[in-house]
């Protein structure tokens, strides 16, 4: 098929921009034809590029894959939209479109009823070198200043290395989650820490959050449930973590055979390679079998 991905940027490598990237690498593994549509282009469009894909202004396609609904009139095909967020009104529903949304509460906000969660590259994400017994380092995915003070605190006081994420732009994300024991963040940087068999802990201080601070805590499978209530944003909770709480997540509940049952996890439910699967499927459907 002619496939095209839009998106409002391709400048940074946030959490849609990743998604964009491991939803094209699989069309094109697949031997679709795959270009792309975003007004604001940069680093991330570089790396498209090293992947034969180019930035177009109109065309006719099979299927458009619409996020963050950028303005354009110059491209036709039946579009699928996906709702990433609540905050932003570009990831409302689009009228002409079929909307999907990655999470339960994305979609009930929206009254969006088909949900296909984040698909990680697990070839990319992946263990290249196991944890320790015992945390040697935390790595921070988080966004915000006011967490990773807490965070780099918490590591001072008992003499773990701690590295900060927040403010660089790394496309290889995959290699520093791989140098550290133990990940904090939360959304999408959390499911592709699992899929490198990390350990890892829900926390930050987003501005979309209902209270200061908030974050599912240590992850364990109890709790994968999150993942699809709330992509494991925290935005379903209500709830403070404080520095201490914090600190006895990490290193009172610190279990490195974890990372073993998240990666498996990820494996059963969220690989790349379900999620576009779930795609063509819903094209299929909707576009091909009327």
């Amino acid at each position: 098929m002619k496939i095209l991905v839009t998106s409002m940027w391709f400048d940074g490598f946030g959490g849609s921009e990743a998604w964009c990237y491991a939803v094209i690498s699989e069309l094109l593994r697949r031997g679709h034809s795959v270009d792309v549509y975003a007004p604001v282009l940069g680093k991330m469009y570089k790396e498209l590029e090293n992947l034969g894909v180019k930035c177009v202004t109109q065309g006719c396609y099979d299927l458009i894959l619409d996020n963050h609904s950028p303005q354009y009139t110059s491209f036709t095909g039946p579009i699928i939209h996906t709702c990433h967020g609540i905050i932003d009104r570009l990831d409302r529903p689009m009228a002409n479109a079929f909307n999907v949304a990655v999470s339960k509460k994305i979609g009930e906000h929206y009254n969006v009823t088909t949900i296909i969660p984040n698909g990680i590259d697990t070839n990319r994400f992946c263990c290249k070198k196991p944890v320790h017994s015992e945390i040697t380092k935390v790595l921070s995915l988080c966004k915000t200043d006011t967490a990773n003070s807490v965070l780099r605190q918490i590591c001072s006081d008992v003499g773990v290395e701690f590295e900060s994420m927040y403010g660089k732009e790394v496309f290889h994300v995959e290699d520093k989650i791989n140098e550290a024991d133990l990940v904090v963040g939360v959304g999408r940087s959390l499911l592709d820490a699992m899929a490198c068999e990390r350990p890892v802990v829900s926390f930050d201080d987003r501005f979309y959050f209902t209270t200061r601070m908030m974050g599912h805590g240590y992850i364990t499978p109890d709790k994968y449930k999150y993942q699809a209530i709330d992509n494991f944003t925290a935005s379903s909770l209500r709830k403070t973590l404080h520095k201490v709480d914090v600190a006895k997540e990490i290193f009172e509940k610190y279990n490195p055979d974890d990372g073993k049952l998240h990666r498996k996890y990820i494996l059963d439910n969220l690989s790349v390679e379900q999620t576009v699967n779930r795609y063509i499927e819903l094209y299929n459907t909707i576009y091909v079998r009327k």
